[in-house]
């Protein structure tokens, strides 16, 4: 359903007087929307492309409609059930729902829509709420707070908290935008975990993926030196974001090759950082967003590994790391490269090729072709 509402139009003072009529479209918040719903843990088949009801924002909440959403590894960590719990925005699992390492053999997963981040415009704000308005172009990450439906960023509407919606940078399109949030934020939590300061060498292992490449352009920004690690087809991109001195990982000596690093930031796990590691000066500083290194390794060397998760209480919010990053992106200092597009009903197919850990940048799923690539 549309409503039209005739607005007159007329200049202000001081300007010639023009008058006229037009007509403005407002198009209803319809009850129905399309979402991708996970209908239990597994491969791809278990992503079903369906009509879910259009929640309304609570207290503190805003209703997004959704233009273009990011694909991030841990969708695809939670529909195969590696990590705890289901995915955002669900009521809690019943009893037997998976915990770390998979689900139980016979657990019944809860229904969920996959995703975290998102971009469109603010279709209808909860009490509360004054940083936004209806009809702001904004990015969020929506986080995984209880939500009582099917909530998630694979879907033309999503419910995201107030406090993490940020102003989408004018000299970025909306589907740019969508891949701003858990990489651009976990790059700047990451960073000012490890206390990185200007003039330091950093290493950043998986520096082409989206959380790599975020993570060095914050640490370029803040006038660190940037190390990277990945394959050379990735050369000329990572040229462009100012990531000058790559080394191939795929040389089973890579690490033999860096020297004199004080900060390690791991993106991709495995044996990555016992290697990573070695490349510390004593006294140094290791995290990961992957993994975790060796405590008796790092003991060994002389290094600070840390835990990973949120800041300590009284640090900066989510909300606060996101609006950083929108600001480095306004000044042009911070660039999202989407290597890939989908349409919402490829999301399975997304969340394959995002797998595949060959992604430069962000892939991205397109909700509404017609807006997702512009500003």
């Amino acid at each position: 359903m549309k409503l039209r509402k005739s607005v007159r139009l007329h200049a202000g003072m001081g300007a010639a007087l023009l008058t006229g009529w037009a007509t403005l479209v407002i198009a209803a918040t319809p009850s129905e929307q399309h979402a991708i719903v996970q209908t239990g843990y597994g491969g791809p088949e278990v992503l079903n492309y369906q009509s879910v009801p259009v929640l309304q924002p609570g207290e503190n909440q805003v209703l997004i409609r959704t233009y273009a959403a990011a694909v991030n590894p841990v969708d695809w960590k939670m529909r195969l059930g590696l990590r705890r719990g289901p995915p955002p925005g669900t009521p809690s699992p019943p009893p037997g729902a998976p915990a770390a390492g998979g689900p139980p053999a016979g657990a019944p997963p809860a229904q969920s829509i996959p995703g975290l981040d998102v971009a469109g415009v603010i279709e209808q704000v909860g009490p509360g709420v004054t940083n936004v308005k209806v009809g702001d172009k904004v990015f969020s990450m929506i986080g995984r707070g209880p939500v009582n439906g099917l909530n998630g960023a694979y879907s033309q509407f999503v419910i995201a908290p107030a406090a993490n919606v940020v102003a989408k940078p004018a000299n970025l399109t909306f589907e740019q935008a969508a891949g701003i949030g858990t990489a651009g934020m976990t790059g700047e939590r990451t960073i000012l975990q490890t206390k990185l300061s200007k003039g330091q060498r950093v290493l950043i292992t998986g520096v082409a993926g989206g959380v790599g490449s975020s993570t060095a352009q914050i640490a370029l920004a803040l006038g660190a030196h940037v190390v990277g690690t990945a394959s050379p087809r990735h050369a000329a991109f990572l040229k462009s974001i100012g990531v000058t001195e790559v080394v191939d990982y795929t040389d089973g000596k890579w690490a033999e090759k860096i020297k004199d690093i004080d900060v390690v930031i791991d993106t991709v796990g495995g044996e990555t950082p016992d290697l990573a590691l070695t490349t510390l000066k004593k006294g140094g500083t290791f995290a990961s967003v992957a993994g975790s290194a060796s405590p008796d390794k790092c003991a060994a060397l002389g290094v600070t590994c840390l835990g990973g998760g949120p800041p300590a209480p009284g640090g900066p919010s989510e909300g606060d790391m996101l609006a950083a990053v929108a600001k480095l992106a306004a000044e042009g200092k911070f660039k999202v490269h989407v290597d890939l597009t989908y349409p919402l009903e490829q999301a399975a197919e997304a969340q394959e090729y995002n797998r595949a850990g060959h992604s430069e940048g962000k892939d991205i799923l397109i909700v509404d072709a017609a807006k997702a690539n512009s500003k």
